[in-house]
């Protein structure tokens, strides 16, 4: 391996002078850096970073810990940490936690065993000493969209609150008042905040807050799965839901094929981050949007610029990026769908309204928005259908 000693010896200069060259210092003549980067790149001198950190107590490489990197949502996130920090001189370490606080702790460890300048951190938060120990030991991190304010440490992070006040407002706005929401669970601060959003628009809007209606399962493809199976088997399911991320959304959409509920037709669904794929599937998914590769781009300005000035007194600093809502093809106006009447014949025990799930009282069927009255006859046809406040008709075999 090519030493910075050999490349001295070749330009006639001192092992000081080649030092100031590679590191880009201003006191070296211009022709004497241009013959020394010309050697360097003659000989493909590769720079000793750990000879070069022991020096400067500096290695130029960041920690990045994240809760889930099978999640699209992090990969463009992490695509803005990376292309920032190469801009600036850095590298990064990656670290997946998968949501378990003891692999969280343990990567923080080896990465303060490999003596990264600072960290980019996605906690669990199902426990935050390591990380007050973290700050106490003077090593700067920012957190990534999620916040633990007794920390006072610095975070970007997305305005959750506003982004599913979006959804549900969205929701709510096409006639929906059932309204399901998927999330996970209560300890991340993401979570709390959605549910906050969700509820706001609800009362907002004069509806009232069903806890039933609100899964609280793992942030994950299955966890939509199964809290949409939870909601959709219930008695008295949604007509709509908004889920915490576009990969629960998509387990949402496991689920109701497996019940045979067609999207939008017969449910409303709304995810969150609008990764790449939502735009993809089937049925185009409604989703409120995040700037994630400007989310990654500024914590990494942040971190560095804690790094590079360690004694700066400014205050630690929280960073909201407004989402933006998506519409897609995922959600439609309640008042549009339609009543399905196949297979009528004989007695009626219980009848599915779309939207919402309503059961024959009677020769009464009632439900919100829609009143189905059952008479005696001898065919099964729609006689009548009025769309501001419903009238639906139709005869019942009475030979049953």
């Amino acid at each position: 391996m090519v030493t910075i000693k050999e490349i001295a010896e070749k330009a006639g200069v001192s092992t000081a002078t080649v030092s100031r060259a590679l590191n880009g210092k201003p006191d070296i003549a211009l022709e004497t850096k241009k013959k020394i980067l010309a050697i360097v790149k003659e000989l493909n001198y590769t720079p000793n970073n750990i000879a070069r950190a022991f020096v400067t107590k500096k290695t130029k490489c960041i920690g990045v810990v994240v809760a889930d990197n099978a999640n699209p949502f992090y990969a463009e996130i992490i695509r803005g940490i990376e292309e920032t920090t190469m801009r600036k001189g850095y590298s990064i370490i990656l670290c997946n936690t998968s949501e378990d606080i003891k692999r969280e702790i343990k990567a923080i460890q080896v990465l303060k065993e490999k003596r990264v300048d600072g960290m980019i951190i996605n906690p669990t938060q199902k426990k935050i000493e390591h990380l007050r120990a973290l700050k106490e030991e003077g090593i700067p991190f920012v957190l990534l969209n999620r916040n633990i304010e007794e920390l006072e440490v610095d975070c970007v992070k997305n305005d959750n609150i506003y982004g599913a006040y979006q959804a549900t407002e969205h929701l709510i706005r096409l006639g929906h008042k059932r309204i399901g929401h998927i999330t996970g669970p209560l300890y991340t601060s993401s979570v709390r905040e959605r549910i906050i959003g969700y509820k706001k628009a609800l009362a907002t809007y004069g509806i009232p807050i069903d806890e039933s209606l609100i899964a609280n399962v793992s942030l994950t493809f299955q966890g939509g799965y199964e809290g949409a199976l939870k909601l959709l088997k219930s008695s008295d399911p949604p007509t709509a839901i908004f889920a915490y991320s576009d990969i629960m959304a998509i387990g949402v959409i496991k689920a109701c094929k497996e019940l045979k509920i067609k999207i939008p037709e017969n449910l409303s669904l709304v995810g969150y981050d609008d990764i790449e794929i939502s735009s993809f599937i089937e049925v185009p998914l409604t989703t409120v949007r995040q700037a994630r590769y400007t989310i990654g781009t500024i914590i990494t300005d942040l971190l560095i610029k804690r790094i590079r000035r360690p004694k700066s007194k400014k205050p630690p600093q929280c960073i909201v990026l407004k989402p933006e809502l998506v519409i897609r093809n995922s959600t439609m106006p309640i008042e549009s769908t339609k009543l399905d009447v196949s297979g009528f014949t004989g007695g009626l025990s219980r009848y599915l309204c779309k939207p919402p799930r309503c059961h024959f009282i009677g020769t009464l069927l009632a439900c919100p928005q829609t009143v189905l009255i059952v008479l005696p006859g001898s065919n099964a046809s729609l006689l009548s259908y009025l769309s501001t406040y419903s009238l639906l008709i139709l005869p019942l075999n009475t030979e049953s």
